[in-house]
């Protein structure tokens, strides 16, 4: 990229502790490595990027998220865009009454792919198709940062976390999502292969960011069910502590998205959680890319 181009590319933190905006840059196009630079030191520094106004072929997104290492592929792969097994569709849409996509990822404030041994580093979804409902774009997504998190424990609450472990379990999530959407967005049940690549694991509840140092909270609301050497019983409490601390409102950047907007998170340093203020025929359609994470913890 040329110094008259470079000097068009802005970063614009938003107000609260996660995020900011990309401007200048057409992810279409082939990044050259000083803008890769720009955009990877922004994502490493704010946990959450979004770029307005992109029009990107699958092949485009695939090309832009390989820059940030190997492409993992979703477990569902029910839900791929036919012909490109790493895109997962995030969508209502149904055809009869099979629904295209996950309809409901994301109901509730969760860290993708943390229930994996090596969880997802990046995640990038495009916007094809946003809900408009009485003329206004709904379907919004907060997000929030889990180093701010961290950093603003009481420091008696961060020594007693240090060292403990959480215990993740995706059959159980997709279970109980069934239960709760299974009158508009029946999922097939997991297969006997879906369910032996995601076998309950346990990470840390303080993780450190393997490119910053930066200390995270790394348990969320959707896929922890417990801390290791506790009942469940005794453990709730302790979590739902540390949800709320995480996901308190002054905390929260909600993004309003609009059609062809790319939005990028860092896993391990962000949780979000889709608004499902919308129904069909209020459309939505979202191609999402995440990136292997090479670590466990």
């Amino acid at each position: 990229m040329t110094r008259s181009n470079m000097s068009r590319i802005e970063v614009i933190p938003t107000n609260r502790p996660v995020g900011a905006e990309i401007r200048g840059v057409d992810l279409s196009q082939e990044l050259d490595e000083a803008t890769f630079d720009v955009i990877k030191a922004a994502i490493d520094g704010h946990g959450m990027l979004y770029f307005r106004n992109q029009d990107l072929a699958p092949d485009e997104q695939l090309r832009f998220s390989r820059r940030f290492g190997d492409l993992d592929r979703h477990v569902r792969q029910e839900y791929a865009l036919p012909g490109y097994p790493e895109i997962h569709l995030i969508s209502n849409i149904k055809e009869g009454e099979r629904s295209v996509g996950s309809a409901y990822a994301g109901d509730d404030w969760h860290t993708d792919l943390s229930f994996m041994k090596y969880p997802a580093h990046y995640a990038i979804l495009h916007a094809i198709e946003v809900p408009v409902k009485d003329g206004v774009v709904v379907g919004d997504t907060e997000f929030v940062s889990t180093g701010f998190a961290y950093d603003t424990l009481p420091e008696d609450r961060k020594r007693w976390l240090a060292g403990k472990r959480a215990v993740f379990e995706y059959h159980r999530a997709q279970a109980r999502k069934q239960q709760q959407r299974r009158h508009d967005h029946a999922r097939p049940e997991l297969t006997a292969e879906q369910k032996a690549a995601t076998p309950d694991v346990m990470h840390e509840v303080v993780i450190a960011h393997p490119v910053t140092g930066r200390k995270l909270l790394y348990v969320n609301k959707t896929y922890t069910f417990g801390l290791e050497g506790m009942s469940e019983e005794e453990a709730r409490p302790v979590l739902e502590e540390i949800y709320a601390h995480i996901t308190r409102p002054e905390s929260v950047y909600r993004h309003k998205w609009q059609k062809g907007d790319v939005v990028m998170w860092d896993n391990y340093q962000t949780q979000h959680m889709a608004i499902g203020d919308y129904a069909l025929p209020q459309r939505r359609l979202m191609h999402r890319t995440a990136i292997k994470g090479k670590f466990t913890f």
